[in-house]
């Protein structure tokens, strides 16, 4: 779904997907809030790629923290504040083979994080 110019908020739709693994809504002119509360696919899912849309509100780390799965969280070009916990970083250790942390991308000037690869209004930073 990625660059189609799809509008709108996050689809309830998606809260019951327990089997999705990838969610790639990058490059459209989506916005709103993800959803704050424990939601199914949050579970399954491996990639979220998000960047360069218009998402606010608080990134809801905390359903990330307890799974070993995510591989991507690419969150930058958005309106999203919050803090990206030592324990998410940590999985960015190569070490890690099989629950290893890939790519981890957000706007440094709005969700706090010491190892993630910083974006400031959609350019690369570090």
């Amino acid at each position: 779904l990625s660059n189609n110019q799809i509008t709108g908020s996050f689809p309830i739709s998606y809260y019951d997907f327990e089997s999705l693994e990838e969610l790639y809504l990058d490059r459209n002119k989506m916005g709103g809030e993800l959803p704050q509360t424990a939601e199914l696919f949050y579970d399954g899912l491996q990639e979220l790629v998000i960047y360069n849309n218009a998402f606010e509100g608080r990134f809801p780390v905390e359903h990330f923290e307890s799974t070993l799965r995510v591989k991507k969280l690419m969150l930058h070009d958005n309106q999203m504040t919050g803090v990206i916990s030592d324990n998410i970083c940590d999985r960015l250790d190569p070490e890690r083979s099989y629950t290893r942390l890939t790519d981890l991308t957000v706007d440094c000037d709005l969700i706090s994080c010491t190892c993630c690869t910083c974006y400031e209004d959609g350019v690369l930073v570090s």
